[in-house]
């Protein structure tokens, strides 16, 4: 699995995974997402358009990065999750945990001051 990371604005940062997020794959992503804590990078969108399914080692580490991010003040927001995706995510409860977006655009603006 490939894990994309990119800056998008105002320090709002895209954390792509591509593919299935399982047991080797969430691994890849709890080191994007740790880095760009580590670096305190604390607003970040995780764009799931290219992701096809999520195992439990993946939603647990969607969850800590969650956790970290908002002790430090910050927030991790979910976008274009698709319908397996969606359906996970609510059979776990996780929907009601995170802030689901339709998409990485409407996630962005979601960070913004209104």
């Amino acid at each position: 699995m490939t894990v994309r990371v990119l800056f998008l604005e105002d320090d709002i940062w895209a954390v792509t995974p591509e593919g299935r997020i399982d047991v080797p794959a969430a691994r890849s992503l709890e080191d994007a997402l740790s880095e760009l804590l580590d670096q305190r990078h604390i607003r970040i969108v995780v764009d799931c358009s290219q992701a096809t399914y999520i195992a439990s080692s993946g939603l647990k580490t969607l969850l800590a990065a969650l956790r970290r991010a908002q002790s430090l003040g910050g927030d991790v927001r979910l976008a274009a999750l698709g319908e397996r995706m969606l359906e996970i995510f609510s059979m776990a409860g996780f929907d009601r945990v995170f802030t689901i977006h339709a998409d990485a655009t409407e996630a962005v603006n979601s960070f913004k001051p209104k």
